[in-house]
């Protein structure tokens, strides 16, 4: 709309030129007085211009290029055939192959580690079995050696019970057989006591090697996976898919030859963003999500919409001059072949105001800090009814200007005529 704008006002001003030329052209061939007030004004040798309202837009322009949101460089590390390579340019959509390497070597590899794995979940099936034998033992030792233990203590008991009668009795014979007897449970309990010993700590042994053997299975199963995972990730990545919508913009691949593990590929999407720069004086003056109107040098005649989307805090320096990087997102480009790298001109709307009175900006002149116009009145005469034009020097108050334009918040309304120049 603005620029429309200045074009209607160009075109009014020409339009004002060829009149005053004519006029001039008329009056030196004695043409009769003007009825109008803007032949009037040209007879006065003087360029106006009625008030009116509008949009004025202050613009920050700058230029740049074409990138992308995203850019991203890929590489494959594996050897092989290439079997597959999409060319510099092309464009692809999310999921697609954008490289294909021969896997068999990746898949002799994944086979081993496929087949470890299922040995080692084998072996760890065996240790678990094996522990819980262990620990089946070792309860079933402490449940024996608890029995033997208490079959021995009463057999010690009942000896000492019958040594103890055979003394009362005085029998000498009973006497010796009794102790007998009980010198031999006596012997039998340590005995006991000792093998119970021995069998409970050979329980344990085979419980602690059971337990071993459990924890080298499961740290063999762990490394057995790990393995595994990893051949299969690196079956996976013998293919580079890819992650989004976008143009290949460089590769090295070739279809046919053979991947040593060096070779790049570079993508971009195809959200398509401008990368441009503005000065240190104007960089104050804009903010992210004002709104911008482009042209590309590719589409001369097609105006594009966009938006600062983001302005990077850093200042970049060249030459001893000052500039902020700046990205504009473009919208309404649907129809339109956008190619990465084409240059841009871009116009910031960095403040607007609507529906505004405004004049042409040369209208206006300062003196001693206040801004005036000179306006167009009719004036009568002292000595007649009639009246005649003459010119009022006006203090307005200005707003914001798009160079062209300049906004007038008071000191005019709408339809007041203002002198703009005198034609020499």
């Amino acid at each position: 709309m603005f620029r429309q704008k200045k074009k209607i006002i160009f075109l009014i001003v020409a339009v004002i030129i060829i009149i005053v030329i004519s006029a001039i052209s008329i009056s030196c061939l004695g043409a009769g007085p003007f009825a109008g007030q803007e032949d009037t004004a040209v007879n006065q040798g003087i360029e106006t211009f009625e008030v009116q309202r509008g949009d004025i837009f202050q613009l920050v322009s700058t230029t740049g290029t074409i990138g992308s949101e995203i850019i991203n460089t890929y590489t494959i590390s594996f050897s092989g055939e290439i079997l597959l390579a999409l060319e510099k340019g092309t464009y692809f959509k999310n999921g697609d192959i954008l490289v294909e390497i021969d896997n068999s070597d990746g898949l002799v590899q994944f086979e081993k580690a496929e087949n470890n794995l299922k040995i080692s979940e084998s072996s760890l099936r065996t240790a678990r079995i094996n522990y819980q034998k262990a620990m089946d033992a070792k309860h079933i030792a402490i449940q024996i050696a608890d029995l033997n233990t208490q079959i021995s203590k009463e057999s010690t008991e009942s000896a000492l019970r019958s040594l103890e009668d055979a003394n009362e009795a005085g029998v000498d014979s009973a006497i010796s057989q009794a102790q007998s007897s009980y010198d031999k449970a006596v012997l039998n309990e340590s005995a006991t006591y000792w093998n119970n010993l021995s069998s409970l700590q050979s329980a344990d042994a085979q419980m602690e090697s059971a337990m071993e053997n459990l924890n080298q299975a499961e740290i063999q199963m762990k490394l057995a996976r790990m393995d595994y995972e990893e051949t299969q990730k690196n079956l996976d990545d013998y293919t580079l898919k890819a992650p989004y919508d976008g143009i290949i913009i460089s590769s090295d691949f070739k279809s046919g030859n053979q991947n040593s593990g060096g070779s790049i590929i570079s993508i971009i999407s195809d959200d398509f963003l401008i990368n441009t720069t503005i000065g240190e004086t104007d960089i104050s003056k804009v903010t992210e999500g004002d709104e911008a109107y482009i042209t590309l040098d590719a589409y001369p005649d097609i105006e594009f919409s966009g938006e600062v989307e983001k302005i990077i805090p850093v200042a970049v320096e060249e030459g001893n001059i000052i500039s902020f990087e700046i990205k504009i997102r473009l919208s309404n480009i649907e129809g339109t072949e956008i190619y990465y790298g084409l240059s841009a001109n871009a116009d910031i709307v960095a403040e607007k105001v609507e529906n505004v009175l405004y004049v042409p900006i040369q209208s206006v002149y300062q003196e001693n800090g206040k801004s005036y116009v000179d306006t167009l009145i009719q004036e009568q005469q002292a000595d007649s009814e009639e009246t005649m034009q003459a010119v009022k020097k006006t203090e307005v108050t200005t707003g914001i200007n798009d160079y062209s334009s300049i906004e007038i918040i008071s000191g005019l309304k709408e339809g007041d005529i203002i002198v703009t120049s005198k034609i020499q």
